[in-house]
């Protein structure tokens, strides 16, 4: 008589809040804090490798990698913004989002991170390390990181009054346009939500999946390979999620500054009309 195989489920540790590791000044270390640490260390000793092996001539490897994803990035930008030059322009603020984003995603695919290494916390063991993203308070503070970084590019980029008609236009003692501006500036609180959301759902829901689906195993110790395609799916949603997330932002940042570019072009067909350089 053949033994079919018999499928059960581990103890698996779902929780849609980080855990505390320690404490230090009164203030939390959550593991989603530490591993949003380590990310961004790596994150930055690869980009410093990188840059300093930057040269004219294309080659293979990470380097070469890091130059598609950016040109990527700049050619999103330039859809956004409008012209090629704010794309370069403002590359390397969007860029660290996206880098950020689809690193702390795809590190919640490798097995050490996760219920796999615990760490003694107030006498219960709890996960040493969990996605940036997988943590609600982490995708906050990097929508209002963005939003905050939004509002100054604008008002650096057209002035503080060309900035504050984008919100309260034509007549703003008007009550009906100043209730219409307080409308608009409701909505960037409506866009840190948003954001936030948007990138800590996904995020956290991919990671409950695959918890499930990895914690279910055959009696010879085989792991089901219905795992493998959640996997693809989840490097691919998490490529989807730095992309959404950073062509948002840039968006945000082109509708802000949409009214100053046109005036500057207005402007220089203007002058190139009556012959002036």
């Amino acid at each position: 008589m053949i033994n079919q195989p018999t499928l059960f489920a581990l103890n698996v540790h779902i929780s849609l809040k980080a855990e505390t590791l320690f404490t230090i000044g009164g203030v939390n270390v959550t593991n989603s804090m530490l591993l949003g640490f380590l990310t961004s260390v790596i994150l930055v000793a690869i980009m410093l490798v990188v840059a300093r092996k930057s040269s004219i001539q294309p080659k293979r490897g990470l380097r070469n990698i890091v130059e598609i994803i950016t040109d990527f990035i700049m050619g999103v930008l330039e859809g956004s913004l409008g012209s090629r030059e704010a794309a370069i322009k403002y590359t390397p603020y969007f860029g660290v989002y996206f880098f950020f984003i689809i690193f702390t995603n795809l590190s919640g695919l490798i097995p050490v991170i996760g219920p796999t290494i615990t760490f003694l916390s107030n006498g219960e063991k709890v996960p040493l390390l969990r996605p940036f993203t997988a943590d609600l308070n982490g995708t906050i503070a990097l929508a209002i990181i963005a939003i905050i970084l939004v509002q100054y590019f604008s008002i650096k980029e057209q002035g503080l009054k060309s900035h504050l008609s984008h919100y309260f236009f034509e007549k703003p003692l008007n009550p009906i346009y100043f209730f219409l501006g307080l409308i608009e500036i409701m909505g960037e609180f409506v866009r840190v939500i948003s954001l936030s959301l948007r990138l800590f759902l996904n995020t956290a829901i991919g990671e409950i999946i695959i918890a499930l689906l990895t914690s279910i195993i055959i009696a010879q110790g085989r792991t089901p390979l219905v795992v493998l395609p959640i996997l693809a799916l989840e490097i691919m949603v998490s490529c989807i999620q730095a992309y959404v997330f950073t062509i948002l932002c840039a968006t945000y940042l082109g509708l802000a500054t949409s009214h100053h570019r046109e005036k500057v072009a207005q402007q220089t067909i203007g002058l190139t009309a009556t012959g002036h350089p």
